[in-house]
């Protein structure tokens, strides 16, 4: 079975051919080297799905800008960010 990586979209993703299975029971596995679910079905060949979970991380900053009197805030405006510029050092050379 080849991986497949599925985006977070609002419509989801089915499986059609899991359609009218009876779910038997649903394992969650949690190691070093994999994390799964496998879900187990009540049918006569045994079927079986796992899904191996690979999670990616990402972060969002907003940061904000708060004025608080007497512990509430009053106001707020969230910070406007620019990338750092690195400038570069003048090398002076001396006359010969």
């Amino acid at each position: 079975m080849r991986n497949k990586t599925v985006r977070a979209k609002a419509e989801g993703v089915e499986y059609p051919t899991l359609k009218g299975k009876t779910v038997r029971q649903v394992r969650f596995s949690n190691d070093e080297e994999f994390c799964a679910i496998v879900i187990e079905f009540d049918d006569n060949d045994n079927t079986l799905v796992s899904f191996r979970l690979k999670a990616n991380i990402a972060l969002s900053m907003e940061p904000e800008l708060s004025i608080t009197k007497g512990g509430n805030i009053i106001n707020w405006k969230i910070l406007k960010a620019r990338p750092v510029v690195r400038r570069a050092r003048r090398v002076l050379h001396a006359a010969p």
